[in-house]
């Protein structure tokens, strides 16, 4: 892939004191208009920079979208208004006019005419208005939830909307009916709409990471595009972007040169790393809502995510490709996950306070185990298969006999706020547990005592993991650091790790325990030396030894 660097024309257009929402050129390319959430629009002189007429105030909220036609702006508010400006004088040429009842009005468009002005809004509709006069001519209605975005064909006899329901609807201006079924396929809220020059396709994105391009006649889907890149990243410790919102959890599979990361985008990506240099991505989509957590099967084959969907999914490592139908049964958001290790059940926890085993094979639900007073967080098996660690919200570690679903004895107790992660040592002696109470703490797993101090992070413990030999214990916390402990004596050890930018939520040893990887809700996930070597780091300047 060639990236190519596009340098700016000119230094940035300084003037709004909040967020710009929205631009448009006027249509002598010379100048142009901008909103914002202080409430104004401003129009600027492009050659100059300078600001040429405003701030154009009246607006009482943030002003989300402006459209031009000829000498005239029109501007919509989430103050339930919309005005039409003069772009020479900067008087208001019509307007106030409030609707959609007032409530936020988030879109607005010109007809190609100048004779028509559509807004979209919150009450689900979108509304059709006379330019000159600001009489209402119609009303078009069918989304079942927020509109987003709406256009019109170039000879305004149709227009276009996209909604928070997912859908895009095509309507008659004429008439204000919709035009056949809604063109259905995104995952995610849609965002913009357009048509082609000639009228004979519609444009749509979606928070679903998508672009679809639709045949407007027949309303099949011609050609879908997806806005993740595949991305090329350096050696370790430089991070793999791809993800385009919070990176929720990462696991490694079982051969150590692959990755797997989750994500509130709703996708899962798998990383091929080679010779710890050059990654690829395959994506996986199907969950309807963020990605909480995901892991492998022993042998490698099968991975399996949770997600706030309240959904549990099987997939293919192979091909990326879904097995069967999800498995479904949880009444909240899906925290943590674990196969058996003979890789024929999966334990799943929910935020409905409960554990589920499920038989991979029949997809049945096996035994639901019940004892959290709230959200079960985390789970984690012990070495020989035959009990099962967790962690809730209600500040406690249960133990549990995977034979019979019943809790061992009662729950641990000390920490002080919700326990995030838990495991056990590989010998199946001590369980590990942290917390937002800044905490990781060591248990004795046969007489439930505290075998060490608590370790103190410098903010809430949201991930950890034990080393392959159950020497080395990574942490990360809400502040982006990531420690690494003497899983032994409890020792803190000093590493070059770079924190990241944002809360640190996932972190995983590779099978041979010489790499970690860490995922953070800046978007991107690190790969660390594991070893000796690591010692030698330097802000990315890695130099080691020959083999």
């Amino acid at each position: 892939m060639k990236m190519f660097s596009t340098p700016c024309l000119r230094s940035p257009l300084r003037g709004h004191t909040s967020a710009v929402s929205s631009v448009a050129f006027l249509p002598d390319s010379r100048r142009l208009v901008s909103s914002s959430q202080d409430n104004t629009l401003r129009i600027w002189d492009i050659k100059t920079g300078e600001m040429v007429m405003g701030p154009l105030q009246g607006h009482t909220y943030n002003v989300f979208c402006v459209a031009v036609h000829g000498s005239h702006i029109a501007s919509c508010s989430y103050d339930g208004t919309f005005r039409v400006w003069d772009a020479d004088s900067g008087g208001l040429i019509l307007g106030p006019i409030t609707a959609h009842d007032g409530k936020w009005v988030g879109c607005i468009a010109y007809s190609r005419d100048g004779t028509h002005i559509a807004t979209a809004g919150d009450d689900n509709c979108v509304v059709l208005w006379d330019a000159d006069t600001g009489v209402v001519l119609r009303e078009m209605v069918g989304h079942t939830d927020w509109v987003l975005c709406v256009a019109f064909s170039e000879d305004g006899t149709r227009l276009a909307s996209g909604s928070k329901d997912t859908t895009v609807r095509i309507w008659d201006v004429a008439s204000g009916e919709c035009i056949g079924d809604p063109l259905t396929g995104h995952t995610s809220w849609v965002l913009a709409v357009c048509f082609s020059r000639d009228g004979q396709r519609i444009f749509s994105s979606s928070g679903d990471v998508t672009i679809r391009i639709w045949d407007a006649e027949t309303r099949a889907l011609i050609l879908l595009l997806c806005m993740m890149l595949t991305i090329f990243a350096a050696a370790l410790g430089s991070p793999l972007r791809g993800h385009i919102s919070v990176v929720g959890s990462v696991a490694f599979l079982p051969d150590g040169r692959r990755i797997v990361s989750s994500s509130a985008d709703r996708m899962l990506r798998i990383w091929d790393i080679e010779t710890g240099r050059t990654v690829t991505v395959r994506q996986m989509v199907g969950h309807m809502a963020p990605v909480l957590c995901v892991v492998f099967s022993h042998d490698g084959t099968r991975l399996v995510s949770g997600s706030r969907d309240n959904i549990v999914r099987i997939w293919d490592v192979s091909s990326g490709e879904c097995i069967g139908e999800p498995l479904t049964g949880h009444r909240a958001p899906v925290s943590a996950l674990c196969f058996s290790p003979d890789d024929s059940r999966i334990f799943s926890s929910s935020e409905d306070g409960t554990i589920r085993i499920w038989d991979v094979r029949t997809r049945a639900v096996l035994r639901e185990m019940v004892g959290h007073m709230t959200r079960v967080l985390c789970v984690a098996f012990s070495g020989d298969g035959t009990r099962l660690v967790s962690g809730s919200g209600d500040r406690t570690v249960r133990l549990w006999n995977v034979a019979s679903g019943e809790c061992i004895g009662e729950p641990l107790t000390g920490h002080t706020d919700c326990v995030r992660a838990v495991c056990f040592s590989p010998d199946g002696k001590r369980i590990l547990s942290a917390s937002d109470d800044w905490t990781v703490r060591l248990w004795n797993a046969d007489t439930r005592a505290l075998i060490l101090e608590p370790l103190q992070m410098d903010d809430r413990v949201l991930c950890m993991a034990l080393s392959p030999d159950g020497k080395h214990l990574i942490s990360g916390s809400r502040s982006g650091k990531i420690a690494m402990w003497d899983a032994t004596t409890g020792a803190a050890i000093s590493t070059p790790f770079q924190d990241h930018t944002h809360a640190v939520l996932g972190v995983a040893f590779s099978p041979d325990g010489r790499m970690i990887a860490s995922a953070s809700r800046d978007g991107s996930i690190r790969l660390w030396d594991a070893t000796d070597d690591w010692k030698r780091w330097d802000d990315g300047d890695v130099k080691k030894d020959d083999d």
